[in-house]
C-alpha cells in the first residue's frame, strides 16, 4: 500500500517547505550574512511557511483520513519507531508554525500579497515564543536528520520505503 497522490504530494512540497526554512533560518543565525540578505530570507520564510500552514493542515487531515501505510519490510519494532518518529515530526512541525506566528513583533506580511494582523502585543509573550521555536526548529533539524538517515539506512538494507512517498 502505498500514501495517496495528495498525500505524496503534501510530503513533498513539506519537505521542500521545511527544509529550506530550516537551512536558510540556520544560515541566518550562524553565518550572519549581510541585511539585505537577512531580511530578504526573513521575508521569504516567514511568507512562504504562512501560506504552508493550510497545506499542513491538510497533510493532517489527510493522515487522519488516510493514515499512513503498512510496512511489511519492517518489523514491528521498526514500525511502533516510525510512527513514534512521524509522530515527533507531525508535532514538531506544529509547533515551529504556531510559535512561528505567535513570536511576530509586527503583521505578517505574505509576499506583499495580504497581511496577517499581529496576534500578541505583549513583548514578553512575544519573547517566550520567539525562544520556543528556536528550540523547536533544532529539535525539528533533528528530527529530520534522523528521518533521512532513517530512510537511508532501510534502503540500503534493501526495504525500499521510498515507494511509499513516490508518484
Amino acid at each position: 500500500m502505498k500514501y495517496s497522490t495528495q498525500q505524496i504530494i503534501l510530503h513533498w512540497l513539506s519537505a521542500i517547505i521545511i527544509i529550506w526554512a530550516t537551512l536558510s533560518g540556520f544560515y541566518v543565525a550562524f553565518c550572519h550574512p549581510d541585511q539585505p540578505v537577512k531580511e530578504w530570507i526573513g521575508f521569504f520564510n516567514v511568507s512562504l511557511t504562512t501560506l504552508f500552514i493550510p497545506f499542513f493542515i491538510l497533510r493532517v487531515w489527510y493522515l487522519f483520513r488516510h493514515g499512513s501505510p503498512a510496512e511489511s519490510l519492517l518489523t514491528p519494532g521498526e514500525q511502533r519507531i516510525a510512527h513514534l518518529g512521524h509522530l515527533a515530526l507531525y508535532a514538531n512541525i506544529s509547533v515551529v508554525l504556531i510559535t512561528g506566528v505567535l513570536m511576530m513583533n509586527h503583521a505578517i506580511d505574505v509576499f506583499h500579497m495580504f497581511h496577517v494582523p499581529q496576534p500578541l502585543h505583549s513583548v514578553s509573550a512575544i519573547t517566550f515564543f520567539n525562544q520556543v521555536h528556536v528550540l523547536a526548529c533544532m529539535t525539528l533539524a533533528l528530527l529530520i536528520a534522523g528521518h533521512i538517515l532513517a530512510v537511508l539506512k532501510h534502503q540500503l538494507n534493501g526495504k525500499h520505503i521510498l515507494r511509499n512517498v513516490c508518484p
